[in-house]
């Protein structure tokens, strides 16, 4: 299987190898994303409770360590 190729400027190709992990940049993505999607079905209740699932379950996954700083 051959790695993905990104063009910059249509100039140069940079081949790269993707990443096998979803870090939590992209779990914030996907979260995002399906919040958006949220959004556009609104009317459509079976799709906006699947979108609704994927929005929480995205973020029940990031479990995320937040740091508070008390100066």
């Amino acid at each position: 299987m051959k790695n993905p190729v990104y063009r910059a400027n249509g100039t140069f190709e940079i081949e790269y190898e993707p990443k096998n992990y979803l870090g939590v940049l992209d779990r914030f993505n996907l979260a995002k994303c399906a919040r958006q999607r949220m959004t556009e079905y609104a009317v459509d209740v079976i799709r906006w409770k699947g979108e609704r699932r994927s929005f929480y379950s995205t973020l029940q996954a990031m479990n995320v360590d937040m740091v508070c700083y008390n100066d």
